[in-house]
C-alpha cells in the first residue's frame, strides 16, 4: 500500500479559504487527500505572528491532539505593522526532501500551489518517489502543473462542499 506523508502549506491554503469564504474542517480535509492510503504523518507549516493568540494556540492543539497533525510554526518578522513569512516554504522543502532520502514515504502529498517548490519535484523524482499537489486553480504555479503532469494534480477547489464546516 502506499505510504504517503502530507505537507500543508497552511498560509498558502489559508488565503484560497478565506477567498472562497469557507471554514475548513482539517480532518476531513486530512481524509479527503488521503485516499484511503497508508498515512505516515501530516505536517502543517505556518508562519504566526507572537504572541499567539489563545484560539490559534486551541487549533493547533485540537489538530495535534484530536487529528495527529504535527504544527511546524515559525514566528514571523513583523516590519512596519505587516507580518512577513519567513522560513516556511524552505522548512517544507528540507521535510520533504530528508524524509525521502529516509525512505519514510513513497508519495509527499504537498497542500500549496507555489512554484517555489518546482526544484523540490524534481529532487523528488530523482530520488523515486512520487509528488502530488492540492491547490487551488487560481494560485497553482504553471511551472508545478508542467513539472508533474495533471494527473498529479488535485484541485481543493472541487473538494471545498466536502471540507466547509457548515454554519448552524
Amino acid at each position: 500500500m502506499d505510504r504517503i506523508i502530507i505537507f500543508i502549506d497552511n498560509s498558502n491554503i489559508f488565503k484560497g479559504f478565506r477567498k472562497y469564504n469557507i471554514k475548513a474542517d482539517y480532518e476531513k480535509l486530512k481524509t479527503i487527500v488521503t485516499r484511503g492510503r497508508n498515512l505516515q504523518g501530516i505536517f502543517l507549516y505556518e508562519g504566526v505572528v507572537h504572541p499567539m493568540s489563545p484560539e490559534k494556540k486551541k487549533w493547533y492543539e485540537d489538530l495535534s491532539n484530536r487529528s495527529g497533525y504535527v504544527i511546524k510554526a515559525s514566528f514571523d518578522k513583523i516590519t512596519f505593522n505587516a507580518a512577513i513569512e519567513k522560513k516556511v516554504d524552505i522548512k517544507i522543502a528540507i521535510d520533504i526532501i530528508s524524509l525521502a532520502y529516509e525512505n519514510a514515504y513513497d508519495t509527499a502529498v504537498l497542500v500549496s500551489g507555489d512554484g517555489d517548490f518546482v526544484p523540490v519535484v524534481k529532487k523528488v523524482k530523482e530520488l523515486d518517489k512520487h509528488l502530488e499537489v492540492w491547490a487551488f486553480r487560481y494560485s497553482l504555479a504553471n511551472a508545478l502543473k508542467e513539472e508533474l503532469g495533471q494527473e498529479n494534480i488535485f484541485y481543493l477547489n472541487d473538494i471545498l462542499s466536502k471540507i466547509n464546516i457548515k454554519k448552524l
